[in-house]
């Protein structure tokens, strides 16, 4: 596996949309929490306070180690889709550039090359988690009013499950680069059913339809649902502070899917 990744990397290295995506992403990772402490400072600065209730904004719980990794997770999983764009623009540029083909002719075969795709996913949801862990631990113990070992890994569940979001994520835009292969329609594509087409259906099923189930099984819901959406619970209302069994299981099932569906598009299909 390592050889196949080292392949992979080899590609990608001098290339400047991964360095320009990657390094977007590792600021975001970095910047987001912090600016928003200090928003939270200003508004404390000036007097304001959290719904009248006389809680200054810097007071909330957001850097809690109770709540901290849902809350940081749940924020990461929105700039998912810049590592999708590096899987979209790489898939592309193997077609673009020919560079399948001579993959296969230098004695690489079909599912090995899948494979280089593969562990390039993981190993970046790897590394990612491993640096949205090390940013949750300094912002806990700089931040946190609750220390100690057994807060620090209260929920900290949330980062593995960060880590299956990722590769699931990457894996539904290697599929949907293999169907399409063509980088400025799929990434288009991608960006109007992520944010438009999907939000109105699910919607749609969710209220007016009663059909949660099916609302939850469209592919953008079910690999974000494994990380629930937590502001809710500072307004008091009922909200999922856990990883849910099911959405793990639904998420494993389309992980499953995704890499079948890979799998047949790249071993049995022309490399056309």
């Amino acid at each position: 596996m390592l050889k196949l990744l080292n392949i992979e990397f080899y590609k990608l290295r001098n290339t400047k949309y991964f360095w320009i995506l990657a390094g977007l992403f590792l600021i975001f990772l970095i910047a987001i929490p912090t600016a928003f402490r200090w928003f939270l400072n200003y508004l404390t600065s000036i007097g304001e306070d959290i719904a009248g209730l006389g809680i200054p904004p810097n007071q909330m719980p957001f850097f809690d180690f109770v709540d901290l990794w849902q809350n940081l997770t749940w924020v990461y999983k929105t700039f998912s889709i810049l590592l999708g764009f590096i899987m979209v623009i790489s898939i592309n540029n193997e077609y673009t550039y020919g560079t399948i083909k001579q993959n296969v002719i230098d004695g690489l075969s079909r599912k090995q090359f899948l494979w280089t795709k593969l562990s390039f996913i993981i190993a970046l949801s790897a590394i990612i988690c491993l640096v949205a862990m090390v940013i949750g631990l300094i912002l806990g113990l700089l931040w946190s009013p609750s220390q100690g070992v057994d807060f620090i890994l209260l929920h900290i569940e949330f980062i593995p499950a960060y880590f299956f979001h990722l590769i699931a994520f990457q894996m539904f835009c290697l599929v949907l680069s293999l169907l399409i292969k063509r980088p400025g329609i799929t990434i288009s594509l991608l960006i109007f059913y992520i944010f438009i087409i999907e939000p109105i259906v699910t919607t749609i099923l969710f209220y007016k339809y009663k059909l949660e189930l099916l609302a939850n099984l469209f592919p953008i819901s079910a690999i974000g649902n494994i990380i629930p959406m937590p502001w809710t619970k500072y307004a008091l209302k009922e909200t999922q502070t856990t990883v849910h069994f099911d959405d793990a299981l639904i998420l494993g099932i389309y992980i499953l899917v995704l890499y079948l569906i890979a799998n047949y598009l790249i071993v049995k299909k022309d490399l056309r």
